[in-house]
């Protein structure tokens, strides 16, 4: 059985590889810039959720080494707004999505984006048998639902964010 936290959000899992900047990431043709924004906001939650978790699951740091190898990302105001509520709830619905995409997404697209010279150290983990078995645990919390689908609704925002700052400036009429 595949537990309410991965019924609840498998169409927002799908909504983020549809996104423009999702199909991106997945084809390899995301820019370092764009990669340097989506790599600040994980950081940007994972500031929140790590002291919760085992100090193996700590992401920030290894998101930090990331970024230093990328152009100065742009500051998503939908990571930081979302990072403030996470403040004030239990952060299990978010450890789920956060570290699910790491394990899961992240591992698929690595191999193309290292090809590629985008930095993917956020991904490896020290015990990566437990925090795969942390996620499969998360499935059943259905408590934690509501913040599991917040997070996939921040992180298509902080998508939104990218490709609003990725459009190019058209000059109609000139």
């Amino acid at each position: 059985m595949r537990g309410p936290l991965w019924e609840a959000t498998g169409p927002l899992h799908h909504a983020c590889e549809a996104h423009p900047v999702g199909g991106r990431m997945s084809n390899g043709n995301v820019t370092p810039q764009e990669w340097a924004d989506w790599l600040w906001a994980f950081r940007c939650l994972h500031r929140v959720i790590d002291p919760s978790l085992p100090e193996h699951m700590a992401r920030e740091t290894l998101l930090c080494a990331d970024l230093s190898v990328l152009p100065e990302p742009r500051q998503s105001r939908a990571a930081v707004a979302f990072a403030d509520y996470l403040r004030t709830v239990d952060i299990t619905g978010a450890a789920y999505v956060l570290h699910g995409a790491h394990r899961s997404g992240g591992r698929v697209l690595a191999p193309t984006l290292v090809k590629r010279g985008l930095p993917c150290g956020h991904i490896s983990y020290k015990h990566p048998e437990e925090v795969q078995e942390f996620v499969r645990q998360c499935r059943d919390r259905a408590d934690a639902v509501d913040l599991a689908v917040k997070t996939f609704e921040c992180l298509l925002a902080v998508m939104d964010e990218i490709a609003a700052a990725s459009e190019p400036i058209g000059f109609e009429g000139v």
